[in-house]
């Protein structure tokens, strides 16, 4: 719907700095959906992609259903490894910047920077996934990369299922001007996969000013649950956790030191009426 891409253009570049016009924005009804549009799209010019280790695997999948290799590439605290993507020979990678998944850590804007440099330099693409770019709870927001990019070597994917609710199923991929004109030839037929209803409700609910309300409200509400998750674990747990990436996001990640097994620690859980993830899948 035009007037919901009218609205998403104005709120991503006074939110994440985005920069793009409206006619470069595809909604379509998840995150999902839309990879497997980019993976069409983008597979005839390149087979490898390179991934975060750890990374989302949502994604990590699609790309590998549609006949990609993958290259995992450690991340760091520097953010991800710019030598090793150099080494993969890639010329397509998948990142986290705001909120690496499922590390919870942050790309520092030098890493950023670089990673720009990279994908000009070899003729390549990054696909940005602003994964939980709404909730950060410390420092200045960092801008979106796709927003310090003056080639259009980033494409830009968003969700509302963590800010408004999953069941919308509603995200929205940016593509650069170059891919966008592919797109409109390649796809024509396609139908839409996104409810018109729900985009029409959206865009009023963004147009009347709920959609910033509700962000301001929430962002207070996580915060809080934030800090009282931490202070819980560090007054049962103490030295026997290391929380990772806890200044952003709707999760933390435990390291546990006491010697059990991954699937121990789950069942322990479990019994205790708590469910918590193993991290093996994102590896």
């Amino acid at each position: 719907e035009p007037e919901l891409r009218q609205e998403l253009a104005k709120y991503l570049y006074q939110s994440r700095g985005v920069i793009c016009s409206p006619e470069q924005i595809i909604i379509g009804s998840g995150m999902q959906p839309l990879v497997s549009l980019l993976c069409l799209l983008l597979s005839p010019e390149t087979g490898r992609i390179a991934f975060e280790d750890p990374g989302y695997d949502g994604a990590r999948e699609i790309f590998i259903q549609h006949g990609f290799s993958k290259k995992p590439i450690e991340w760091t605290k520097s953010g991800i490894n710019l030598q090793k993507l150099e080494e993969s020979q890639s010329r397509l990678v998948y990142v986290t910047p705001s909120h690496q998944f499922p590390l919870g850590m942050i790309m520092p804007i030098t890493n950023r920077m670089n990673l720009l440099e990279w994908a000009d330099r070899v003729g390549g693409y990054i696909i940005e996934d602003d994964y939980d770019s709404e909730f950060r709870y410390k420092g200045k927001p960092i801008p979106a990369l796709q927003g310090l990019d003056s080639q259009g070597k980033v494409i830009y994917l968003g969700t509302f299922s963590k800010a408004l609710l999953p069941s919308i199923r509603l995200a929205y991929m940016i593509l650069p001007k170059e891919l966008i004109e592919r797109f409109k030839r390649n796809f024509q037929s396609y139908e839409q996969s996104a409810s018109k209803i729900h985009q029409k409700t959206l865009y009023l609910f963004m147009q009347q000013g709920y959609w910033e309300k509700h962000l301001r409200k929430m962002r207070h509400l996580y915060q809080k649950k934030h800090e009282a998750t931490k202070k819980a674990v560090n007054h049962f747990m103490g030295n026997q956790v290391k929380i990772i990436g806890e200044d952003s996001g709707l999760h933390i990640l435990l390291e546990v030191r006491n010697g059990d097994t991954e699937e121990i620690l789950i069942q322990k859980a479990k019994r205790a009426g708590i469910k918590v993830y193993p991290t093996s899948n994102y590896w």
